[in-house]
């Protein structure tokens, strides 16, 4: 019974994958119902659900409810305004629906944007705003802490600040963990002004592969969708990324590794290479590698360092691989990588 209330608790918009697809389930459950709704929740969030401590905000014809006065309101140290018209607890003790790798810049992004839709119910997260949401990589330079929305109403203003009104017409609408963003497919066109070309394609690989919770979209819709547009803002960049963004990518800095591999010279290194160990009958996978000379390149987070765990599976998956005849070069961010270059030539000549 109690895994029937938790379920029944969640909202109705956290039941809906897509604007376009508005159905919801009932407010009473059968033991179906509840079914239907584990099953949505296993094969549309493909990271598990999490709940953490985070602020809900609350308008003034919420007071009542709340046992609240207006004079109430104007204590600062129990609540904060967001916008005009809107609060949040100070200390909050409520707990919301996020993905199990969110953060503090996830969560003031989640309060932003429930804040702002209780103003204006039909925008929509987009841009670095949606991209943060998503979990999607963003260059560091790239610091936007505005609440970017879009919306098809020609006629809605919004002068609030640190909020970017955005205008556009036929994009798609996902329901991410209880928040409507723009779909991941019509975001990655919309960044592609904004990054860089080595960015772009890290987002691509993030949003087509099992990073945070992916995948948010495929490369063939992407390719579609890049076929489909008469206009594409920098058309340039989105078909280099387009003909570079690989499935199964881990993390962007194996993106910026193996297009510094590519853009230094050599040819492209296979993503996870599936190597056969005989030894404990299992499939190795190291980051990148060239299956027909047996060279696997793996590159080392600092977690790779500060967990000892890590450090141990490391250490066995490298013995593994030299086991088979594979010789396993090591990168970090402390690589000095015109060694690197000399030594990779060696093997690549």
């Amino acid at each position: 019974m109690a895994r029937v209330e938790a379920v029944s608790a969640l909202p109705h918009r956290f039941l809906r994958t897509s604007r376009k697809c508005p159905q919801a389930y009932p407010a009473t459950f059968t033991i179906d119902c509840v079914c239907r709704i584990l099953t949505f929740m296993h094969t549309t969030i493909r990271s598990p659900a999490d709940f953490q401590t985070a602020p809900v905000p609350f308008m003034h014809r919420d007071l009542e409810a709340r046992g609240l006065t207006e004079f109430a309101l104007k204590d600062r140290s129990r609540f904060i305004q967001v916008f005009r018209g809107v609060w949040v607890e100070a200390a909050p003790s409520s707990r919301v629906l996020c993905p199990p790798w969110a953060g503090h810049q996830w969560l003031q992004q989640q309060v932003r944007l429930s804040a702002l839709l209780l103003l204006h119910p039909n925008v929509v997260g987009c841009s670095l705003t949606a991209a943060v949401l998503y979990g999607l990589p963003l260059p560091h330079q790239l610091t936007d802490f505005d609440t970017h929305v879009i919306t098809s109403d020609r006629g809605l203003r919004i002068r609030r600040r640190a909020v970017q009104l955005h205008r556009g017409s036929g994009f798609d609408i996902t329901e991410f963990y209880n928040l409507p963003l723009i779909s991941a497919t019509d975001l990655f066109f919309e960044l592609a002004p904004l990054l860089g070309a080595d960015d772009l394609v890290a987002v691509g690989d993030a949003a087509i592969s099992r990073q945070n919770s992916g995948p948010l979209t495929s490369l063939d819709q992407l390719r579609a969708r890049a076929e489909a547009s008469h206009y594409l803002k920098a058309r340039k960049s989105v078909r280099r990324a387009l003909s570079l963004i690989r499935e199964t990518v881990d993390s962007p800095r194996e993106t910026w590794l193996r297009l510094w591999i590519i853009e230094n010279g050599f040819p492209e290194p296979v993503v996870h290479p599936e190597v056969r160990c005989s030894t404990v009958s299992a499939a190795l996978r190291p980051d990148l590698g060239y299956p027909d000379i047996k060279l696997a390149i793996e590159y080392e987070g600092d977690h790779h360092r500060t967990s000892s765990y890590q450090f141990g599976v490391d250490i066995e998956r490298r013995q593994l691989l030299e086991a088979e005849g594979w010789v396993v070069l090591r990168v970090s961010k402390r690589t000095d990588m015109d060694t690197f270059k000399h030594i990779l030539a060696t093997y690549l000549s």
